[in-house]
């Protein structure tokens, strides 16, 4: 039976630093490496909001991504 291996996860800020010549977004990436597997989405969304509480950008999203492999 194939299971999934937790390898890592990470937290990726993005925030809007500007406009473009076409009015979209520009944006700029932040990201923060070694967040545990088994964190709650509550505490992920206070830290991102207490990071992005000190930039001088607003924050326009934040982002969780995690690395598994297939173990067979």
């Amino acid at each position: 039976m194939a299971t999934y291996n937790f390898e890592e996860a990470n937290l990726k800020l993005l925030f809007e630093t500007g406009l473009d010549e076409f009015g979209k977004p520009l944006v700029t990436t932040k990201t923060y490496r070694n967040v545990r597997n088994n964190v709650e989405v509550e505490k992920i969304a206070s830290v991102a909001q207490a990071i992005a509480s000190l930039s001088k950008y607003p924050l326009h999203q934040a982002k969780k991504s995690k690395t598994e492999t297939i173990k067979f």
